[in-house]
């Protein structure tokens, strides 16, 4: 209602001006103010400068169609405006405060001359944003190895903010370099090793600027490690074989020998641990070693991507392997003893008892 009320007393009041001006020199306006940038919440004045105007009425008018002010009076219901003459320049200068995303647009000086003839000039008005990265842009992505996949990051702001992408921790992008610029970052047959998050960052000075990160996750068959492929103990120790597989997604993981699965019993305790990048530790403990468990063991690692075997050569040792330096008491040949530490090896206590015999005699 206070927007037809105002349009409606603007209509009124230039119809009452305009039968009551003379014939006259033709009314220009002599300056207007170029281009202005402002921040949100700050005040911007806009300056027209007119002359012959006499009894013309000079409004300002926000494009397209809202009249803010006439003459000197401001007939817009918003008290953020106001309007202020200065007669020695002839300059009618329109003030507004507490600026807001919404004044951003084109800005009218106009004299009106008759009801269908007008002298305009106009000045836009731009109101600076902090970026703003838009739904549209590319979300988390689970994609298969070897794909070639498209991330795009759209952004809005003003000025309009430049748009780059690096990965997160300073790893190298998949094109070798370390930032890549544009909303679009392209990667041709992906690699489990590209697998991470991706940052998009929108920047253009204002405020902080704006990032959105992107995971990718990359599927890909298994992948056995075996950090030691020949381990050796004696009789009736304990030892750790170990392998490493890495899948995604996980895989199922199972230690064999002899073509047979190992399960937990008195001899093999099975245990897992999970890593960094889709890996997982698997070990396997033999305790109590006897003949029959000397051997080549198999890791083997099923997924619905494919599978992945690693192999671990297990052997006799003629003396103990220690593999802390704790002390620990096992069974040997039917005794219960401590094992004695000597130079990083322990010793049987049959060859204990050898040795020293041999020493005596």
């Amino acid at each position: 209602m206070e927007s037809v009320f105002y349009l409606a007393t603007t209509a009124c009041l230039l119809a009452g001006i305009l039968v009551d001006v003379t014939a006259q020199q033709n009314p220009t306006i002599t300056f207007i103010e170029k281009e202005k940038v402002a921040d949100i919440g700050s005040t911007v004045e806009l300056r027209c400068a007119v002359q012959f105007v006499a009894d013309f009425p000079v409004m300002w008018i926000r494009l397209p169609d809202t009249p803010l002010t006439i003459r000197g009076s401001k007939i817009v219901p918003d008290n953020r405006y106001s309007i202020r003459y200065d007669e020695s320049s002839m300059t009618y200068l329109l003030q507004i405060q507490d600026l807001q995303e919404s004044d951003d647009g084109i800005y009218r000086c106009q004299v009106q001359v008759t009801s269908t003839t007008k002298v305009t000039a106009e000045v836009p008005l731009s109101i600076r944003r902090q970026p703003v990265i838009s739904d549209d842009s590319t979300r988390d992505q689970i994609v298969t190895k070897g794909e070639d996949i498209d991330l795009f990051c759209n952004a809005s702001g003003n000025p309009h903010p430049k748009l780059s992408w690096r990965r997160q921790g300073a790893a190298v992008l998949p094109n070798g370099g370390a930032i890549s610029h544009g909303n679009h970052l392209r990667i041709l047959d992906i690699q489990r090793e590209h697998r991470g998050t991706y940052i998009c960052t929108a920047d253009n000075a204002v405020g902080g600027g704006a990032q959105r990160l992107i995971n990718i996750q990359v599927e890909f068959a298994p992948v056995i490690r075996v950090p030691r492929a020949r381990i050796g103990q004696a009789l009736y120790y304990e030892r750790e074989l170990e392998c490493i597989v890495e899948a995604f997604p996980a895989a199922n993981v199972e230690w064999s020998f002899d073509g047979r699965k190992i399960v937990d019993d008195a001899h093999y305790h099975v245990s897992s641990f999970t890593k960094a990048n889709d890996a997982t530790e698997m070990k396997l403990r033999i305790k109590n070693i006897q003949k029959r468990h000397y051997g080549a063991y198999e890791c083997v690692a099923h997924s619905r991507l494919g599978s992945a075997r690693g192999k671990v050569e297990f052997y006799e040792l003629p003396f103990a392997y220690q593999e802390s330096q704790r002390e620990r008491k096992t069974v040997a040949l039917g005794l219960t003893s401590s094992k004695a530490s000597h130079g990083g090896v322990l010793f049987h206590p049959l060859m204990l008892f050898l040795l020293i015999c041999f020493a005596w005699y």
